[in-house]
């Protein structure tokens, strides 16, 4: 089965420790949330064509077999997602410790995606960057440390502004992560949103320095 590209994504992301972020998860789950991740990145697709292409039956590659996941449910990928999704606080933090430190440059931007369902809470019409204009969206504004890697993602209303989502950002970096002193880059214009907060968020200008005493 074709099998480089498995081998050469679980690899990177054991090496860089992605196994440890699912210790608290119950133990059937750890190899789950491993290939969840894996999945993503070598066949980006829904959790259940994710299970087709895990499952022994259906495998489109070799990762359900290298973690040996055998006879795989859709049932125990959104357990899963239910356990990823209380568990997302405390692997931002860990995130944040290894990849944010004091003074840091901080890398910031939103999308956002359209839904076709009904159930979704915070779907709501909005500026749509799918030019979806007639179906509701969410949008997820995304953290990143200077490097480029992701440290924190939070889903916000579909109607919400871009400049609206500043303020809990850098709330979410001063109080959950401890961070005092940052260069804040966006994509985008927004706002001024903080006493003594200066931005740079405008797509490619010259990025300015915000302090947060």
């Amino acid at each position: 089965m074709p099998h480089g590209h498995v081998a050469a994504t679980l690899g990177s992301a054991r090496a860089c420790g992605a196994e440890d972020w699912f210790d608290g998860a119950p133990s059937p789950l750890r190899k789950t949330l491993l290939a969840m991740v894996v999945a993503r990145i070598v066949s980006p697709g829904s959790k259940l064509a994710s299970h087709r292409m895990l499952s022994d039956e259906t495998a489109a590659h070799s990762l359900g077999r290298v973690l040996g996941l055998g006879s795989i449910e859709p049932e125990d990928m959104y357990r899963a997602l239910d356990w990823l999704h209380d568990a997302q606080p405390a692997i931002e933090r860990r995130l944040a410790r290894k990849h944010l430190a004091g003074g840091t440059l901080v890398l910031y931007d939103l999308t956002s995606t359209w839904l076709t369902g009904r159930c979704c809470s915070l779907a709501a019409r909005g500026h749509s960057r799918d030019g979806k204009r007639d179906d509701p969206q969410i949008v997820f504004g995304l953290i990143c440390a200077a490097s480029g890697c992701p440290v924190a993602v939070e889903v916000f209303s579909g109607n919400t502004a871009d400049p609206s989502t500043v303020a809990v950002q850098v709330a979410k970096l001063k109080e959950r992560f401890g961070i005092g002193y940052i260069a804040w880059v966006g994509a985008r214009p927004c706002l001024p949103v903080h006493a003594g907060l200066l931005r740079g968020m405008a797509h490619a200008q010259p990025v300015e320095t915000l302090a947060l005493r």
